[in-house]
């Protein structure tokens, strides 16, 4: 988490675990869920592993997924399933860690086929999700806009001719193939990681949003 700012004026830069964790699970069971914004594949993909991070034991899965012993997971419902699920997690951000809960899932149990595809592949999420947290590059992405940040923030009064408005926005970060930003509400922007690593078009974007939501 980086913040920028201060307690009036705020920027709170984040990437939740679970979002990445809930990437992985979509790109990694070959789910094709209908989501707005469409959002590309992981970056890295889901097979990359890093030379400091734990290796998952490849154990041989069964050609389906089976719910409750019963039939196999529907994964045209898990996709839909988990685009619901996923507008849920970018609203609720680092809070909606709360629904991984294994190995039961109690949060999920309304969406049966995506809980069973989260079971089976949540440990090497985890890993991979891990694996990330340690990878000095991407904090550098996340550190990267501070000092600009910090500057126009500093500067607000004089652009404005006036006090700020009291705002505290948050950039939730994702790590996903491209140079994107969405706005999710007023005061909540997603961006993705490579646009993070993009310094001056990060700010480019950033800056007048933000200077919108201050007046």
């Amino acid at each position: 988490m980086f913040i920028a700012g201060t307690e009036r004026w705020k920027v709170v830069l984040v990437e939740p675990e679970v979002l990445r964790i809930a990437l992985y699970v979509r790109d990694a069971a070959g789910l094709d869920p209908v989501t707005d914004p469409p959002i590309p594949p992981t970056d890295p993909s889901t097979g990359w592993w890093p030379s400091w991070s734990r290796r998952p034991v490849e154990i041989p899965q069964p050609r389906g997924v089976r719910l409750l012993g019963r039939r196999e997971v529907d994964l045209t419902a898990a996709s839909a399933q988990w685009a619901r699920w996923w507008r849920h997690l970018v609203d609720q951000g680092t809070a909606g860690i709360d629904d991984l809960r294994p190995p039961n899932f109690p949060a999920l149990a309304h969406v049966p086929d995506l809980r069973a595809v989260l079971q089976q592949h949540y440990h090497h999420a985890c890993l991979w999700s891990e694996g990330i947290d340690g990878d000095p590059r991407i904090r550098n992405a996340h550190s990267a806009p501070g000092i600009g940040l910090n500057a126009f923030i500093r500067d607000l009064p004089r652009r404005l001719g006036r006090e700020p408005r009291t705002f505290a926005l948050r950039v939730s970060v994702i790590g996903v193939q491209g140079k994107h930003a969405w706005v999710v509400h007023p005061d909540h922007f997603l961006l993705t990681r490579p646009l993070m690593y993009d310094l001056d078009n990060a700010l480019d974007w950033l800056q007048p949003r933000i200077l919108a939501l201050a007046s």
